[in-house]
């Protein structure tokens, strides 16, 4: 986890160094706010669109190469990004595309994961909004709830939940969080 934590670090000064802030989400994130977990890759929310694709890559060169044959493609498509760092860590770069991702990336927090090693993750309410509309994620949202507990802003998750209900036309949104905050011992 060492290697994984420092690597996360790296990438994440880069792009704060060129002014692009970031949130790791994803394993990483839930053995942090939840239950822990071994996890094989890194999820990292980017505030850059799609547009900015080429600063991205011009950015990550040399030290990342992408595990994708056309990546100017895949971003300016799918507004992703798959690389790996000289250690072998794999980063999963997601660009920010919804308002949304931009509420999670400005709430996220500095956390010293490890002794001297400090990353940015999204706050745990964002990680259960993120992950609660995937349906298998839902023990590792169910997991952040729990261990989280009262310290969660309820009103955040509803919120943004009743959003993505609307968005997603699922209607089990909000009543599953209540469900797992019910669970919770609240």
């Amino acid at each position: 986890m060492e290697t994984l934590f420092q690597s996360i670090q790296t990438l994440q000064r880069r792009l704060s160094e060129a002014g692009i802030p970031s949130v790791v989400i994803g394993g990483v994130a839930v053995a942090t706010w939840g239950n822990p977990r071994l996890t094989r890759d890194v999820d990292l929310k980017v505030l850059l669109g799609r547009d900015d694709a080429e600063c991205l890559l011009t950015l990550l060169s040399p030290d990342y190469v992408s595990l994708l044959p056309d990546p100017h493609r895949v971003l300016r498509q799918q507004a992703l990004l798959f690389v790996t760092d000289r250690d072998g860590v794999r980063f999963d770069l997601l660009l920010a595309e919804t308002p949304y991702d931009h509420e999670a990336i400005r709430r996220g927090r500095e956390v010293e994961v490890s002794p001297g090693i400090k990353i940015r993750l999204c706050s745990p309410e964002d990680l259960i909004i993120i992950i609660s509309t995937r349906a298998r994620d839902h023990e590792d949202a169910r997991s952040v709830v729990h261990r989280q507990g009262d310290a969660l802003d309820d009103r955040y998750v509803l919120h943004w939940l009743r959003q993505f209900e609307r968005a997603l036309d699922d209607l089990t949104l909000v009543a599953q969080y209540q469900q797992w905050r019910g669970q919770s011992g609240r």
